[in-house]
């Protein structure tokens, strides 16, 4: 299982190489924190919505562009708008009703839904990710569900404040951590 000395290891290679998904990815945060602070309530545009689905989609875009591209403007404002606006005490409520409205969207999966949140809201969610999933748990696994997301980002929450306590000034989030784990470089698992 992988330990946050070696995150802090995997970034500085990343910084160091200048990794290109590393800076594609960065830049997609960046510009959804101006819409998110520009925008109030905060909602995806059709371009923002494609944009994170191509990103998490990669090569298998293609599979679900007809499906993904038929929803409006219209409905992806009010159901984006919608999941961010979800508030409550109980946080395990929260986390599976944004998902459970993302996921009416046609084309989103939890692995979209979870795309959309750890994008838009990097500091408490990631993205879902197979590789990333093994790299915590040392244990291969394909598909996905509620339960295994909540178990998911309890780890990552563990790891970024672990990773916080060896490099303090290095900004880390859930879904850099996330990023990180997942990475394929040369800088081995422990």
């Amino acid at each position: 299982m992988i330990s946050a000395a070696t995150l802090r290891q995997r970034r500085r290679a990343a910084k160091q190489a200048g990794d290109p998904d590393l800076e594609q990815t960065e830049r997609l945060k960046a510009r959804l924190a101006r819409a998110r602070d520009k925008r109030v309530p905060f909602a995806l545009t059709g371009d923002e919505f494609l944009e994170i689905c191509r990103w998490k989609l990669g090569d298998a875009y293609g599979r679900s562009a007809e499906l993904l591209e038929s929803n409006s403007e219209k409905r992806l404002r009010r159901i984006t708008q919608l999941a961010f606006a979800v508030k409550d005490k109980d946080a395990d409520f929260a986390l599976a009703a944004r998902l459970g409205i993302l996921r009416l969207l046609p084309g989103v999966g939890i692995g979209l839904a979870s795309a959309i949140l750890g994008l838009c809201h990097p500091q408490r969610f990631a993205p879902l990710d197979a590789r990333v999933w093994n790299a915590i748990f040392d244990e291969k696994r394909t598909s996905f569900e509620l339960a295994e997301y909540r178990r998911y980002l309890a780890r990552l929450t563990e790891l970024c404040d672990e990773v916080r306590s060896l490099d303090s000034k290095g900004r880390w989030c859930v879904q850099l951590v996330a990023y990180h784990a997942g990475a394929e470089d040369a800088v081995p698992n422990d």
